[in-house]
């Protein structure tokens, strides 16, 4: 269609929320009024609300060696349920440190991909950095550093990465944990094998301290630093000092670092076994305060599912992380803003705009605003959904929110102007997404 309308819908603009019609013609949004416009399309909302789809920046959603865990279809489907319109692929396992790495992913994500697609570079260390100045070129604006296990970049080589980050104006991505803290508390867990000990052994001063480095590193440099998965009151107080500052620091937060604590290891085990570790009911909350008041500026879901199989066994030994794409926008609108910890605003913000912002694609993707692209996501907030690893779209047979009831999830989505999900059913195919990097090529 070359034209679609949703009329009968609340809009999130301009900060508001506003009752009237969306037209889109030739996959962009060039009317949001209450007169009714005619359309080759038109899609009665019922009410409900419309906002910009979700950008995830951090999903580890295809490699080429575990596709096993999820690939491009299941991912980008999962996200897709999830309210997110477009996925910014992060390494898993196999670094994506050459063009042609970067390559196989579009190529892959072209064919399967549901959704608008990206890739982050990585495993940034000591030998690859100056891979830097030639990904850029090919649109991959977020790299992948390890402050510690398992991809660990040495000290020295972190200032010289940052410079060729900086001089791209590009975003080093930190897993920021402290590895000498990690194996000091490990010596006195690992005789341990309850998966309560491997939540114990990487603390909130071992993600501050390694914050606090990457950012005054990125502070002697002016390079743009965004912290990943925040999970600790300390690590939310180092980024809010870093920012008051002036750091380039951006931080995000995951679905299961607000949902989960390190209890619920007891009830769930190794499904729940994720890095960084769950730490307590302080550090959850201090966590939904930070996104409140913009310390922590993403929702990312950190999507890291594997087979089961590679879940059991020892708790120090087994895969570290779970599915998380299909409960995004959901867990954030029903635990955020139904229960009021976050507005309407800030949810808005944290799933789209910011992340569009940080990549540089800011409004033509993130935003409904006249000329923006058409990558909208109607939300049905009347009905729960109750997550089910039976229901759900991930490639793996198990959910560590299973049972739980989540509002807001996706009635219709728009991506690029093609209607996808109609009433919660899958409606378009693979290939309608387009790959991010484009808009922001160096």
């Amino acid at each position: 269609m070359s034209s679609i309308l949703l009329r009968n819908v609340k809009v999130y603009w301009h900060g508001d929320v506003v009752e009237g019609s969306i037209l889109v013609e030739n996959g962009v949004v060039t009317s949001i009024s209450k007169k009714e416009n005619t359309a080759d399309l038109v899609l009665d909302c019922e009410g409900l609300l419309a906002i910009p789809g979700g950008i995830d920046i951090h999903a580890h959603v295809y490699d080429p060696e575990h596709t096993d865990h999820e690939d491009w279809r299941s991912g980008s489907l999962a996200a897709l349920y999830g309210g997110v319109t477009t996925l910014i692929d992060m390494p898993l396992r196999v670094s994506v440190d050459s063009v042609e790495a970067v390559k196989l992913k579009i190529s892959e994500a072209a064919r399967s991909s549901y959704v608008n697609y990206g890739v982050t570079g990585g495993f940034i260390n000591d030998k690859n950095y100056h891979s830097i100045r030639d990904l850029v070129k090919h649109g991959v604006v977020t790299y992948k550093f390890f402050t510690c296990r398992p991809f660990m970049i040495k000290s020295e080589a972190i200032p010289r990465a940052l410079r060729l980050i900086a001089e791209h104006n590009a975003v080093a991505v930190f897993h920021a944990e402290d590895e000498a803290l990690i194996a000091f508390r490990e010596d006195s867990l690992r005789s341990r094998e309850d998966p309560l000990a491997y939540h114990e052994s990487r603390s909130g001063y071992a993600e501050a301290a390694a914050i606090m480095r990457a950012g005054f590193y990125a502070a002697e440099i002016s390079a743009r630093v965004h912290i990943a998965h925040l999970s600790s009151k300390e690590g939310v107080e180092a980024v809010k000092y870093l920012k008051e500052r002036g750091v380039k620091i951006t931080a995000e937060v995951t679905p299961h670092h607000l949902y989960f604590t390190k209890r619920d290891a007891e009830r769930l085990g190794n499904l729940i076994k994720v890095a960084p570790t769950l730490k307590d009911v302080e550090d959850r909350e201090a966590l939904w305060r930070g996104l409140a008041e913009g310390v922590i500026d993403v929702l990312a879901s950190d999507n890291a599912p594997a087979p089961l199989s590679k879940k059991t066994g020892s708790v120090w030994s087994v895969w570290s992380g779970v599915p998380s794409l299909e409960v995004m926008v959901p867990l954030l609108y029903t635990h955020g803003f139904m229960q009021g910890r976050i507005s309407l605003r800030k949810l808005v913000e944290v799933v789209a705009e910011n992340p569009a912002k940080i990549l540089g694609i800011y409004p033509v993707k993130g935003s409904l605003l006249i000329g923006s692209h058409a990558d909208i996501v109607v939300l049905e907030t009347r009905r729960a959904r109750v997550i089910s690893a039976r229901t759900h779209h991930h490639k793996v047979e198990w959910n560590p929110w299973e049972g739980v009831e989540l509002y807001g999830a996706p009635y219709h989505v728009l991506i690029n102007g093609y209607l996808v999900l109609e009433r919660g059913e899958l409606v378009g195919e693979p290939g309608r997404g387009v790959y991010v990097g484009e808009l922001c090529k160096r």
